[in-house]
């Protein structure tokens, strides 16, 4: 059996009977007091469904919650981030906090692995972390992280595989946040993310290091040309999918080519990152037109203007030397 009330609009809520709102109301309250966020979040869910028009204990039960749960954040950790939190609303406060998962990892234990995709955030509360570059089996350090600092926002927010190892140097805790917690924000937290991503944005100390070390490194000269790429898509066992496309060529060198798309989906384009392409390029710059075929896997998307993205390719094996001396001296 069910009552019914008006509401605003002088159409009838429904009200399971036998439910008191203030005795729901009460609960919740017991709940905050206790520490037991969960269930007055699940009795919070229970009183809107109770009764819409319970507008005032509604509110209140919200806001006793996030109070709850700004309250229930660390000390130590407020304090370490607190230029991040300083950022945020009371209600963002909360979510963020409780986005995080907490991890003690030994030394030695690999956080991110060079050439993999990832879709963790690592928050380093305690110890410290090293983000090694390795080209030709030589390992190179990039940079060392430690309490107060984040590794994995370049793949994290970016599209990219891993372009270093990180390792823990010592034992190690941190708090995880992954892009699946993230999808969850679009309804409860519409603007956390970009305040996110802005935060990261300003103290990334790698992408710079990482740039450097790069370069020191290199032994291929990146040559800009015009052209054409006609690319297939190859499944992990480096056959064709059927899945083609054609893009315009930016730069090549001995070890990998840039290239430009268009798409209109974000996701259409990432969907390349770390894909196994068998690629044609057809070069213009030169007097006869080049034309050689290579493997490689994707590295890098990076988007630009509107529906351009550059595709970033690392070639399987270098490409030979002559092709490139030839387009320099074109």
């Amino acid at each position: 059996m069910q009552s019914t009330r008006p509401n605003s609009t002088g159409e009838k809520s429904q009200k399971p009977s036998g439910i008191n709102v203030q005795e729901l109301f009460g609960r919740i309250k017991q709940c905050v007091a206790a520490g037991d966020i969960e269930t007055a979040e699940s009795l919070h869910e229970a009183l809107m469904a109770a009764d819409t028009m319970a507008l005032k204990q509604i509110v209140a039960s919200a806001e006793l919650i996030d109070k709850a749960k700004v309250a229930g954040i660390e000390k130590d950790h407020l304090r370490i981030w607190d230029e991040l939190y300083e950022m945020l609303s009371s209600e963002e406060k909360g979510i963020f906090f409780y986005s995080l998962v907490e991890k003690t990892l030994p030394p030695k234990s690999i956080l991110l692995s060079q050439g993999s995709l990832n879709d963790r955030l690592f928050f380093i509360e305690q110890g410290h972390v090293a983000a090694i570059f390795t080209k030709e089996k030589i390992n190179n350090l990039v940079l060392q992280v430690g309490k107060g600092g984040f590794v994995g926002e370049d793949t994290f927010f970016g599209m990219s595989v891993c372009t270093s190892s990180v390792v823990a140097e010592s034992k190690v805790v941190v708090k995880i946040l992954t892009k699946e917690s993230v999808r969850e924000w679009v309804d409860t937290a519409p603007g956390l993310y970009t305040k996110l991503e802005s935060f990261c944005r300003l103290h990334d100390r790698y992408e710079d290091a990482y740039q450097i070390k790069r370069q020191e490194k290199s032994r291929f000269q990146r040559v800009p040309v015009s052209g054409v790429v006609s690319a297939d898509i190859l499944n992990s066992e480096m056959k064709p999918t059927g899945k083609h496309f054609k893009a315009s060529i930016g730069d090549v060198s001995r070890g990998g080519a840039c290239f430009f798309i268009k798409s209109s989906r974000k996701e259409v384009a990432g969907s390349l990152l770390a894909k196994p392409l068998r690629m044609i390029f057809s070069i213009e710059d030169t007097d006869d037109l080049m034309e050689f075929m290579a493997i490689g896997n994707v590295v890098r998307i990076r988007f630009h203007m509107e529906n351009d993205y550059s595709v970033h390719v690392k070639f399987s094996s270098p490409i030979g030397k002559e092709k490139l001396e030839l387009l320099q001296e074109s």
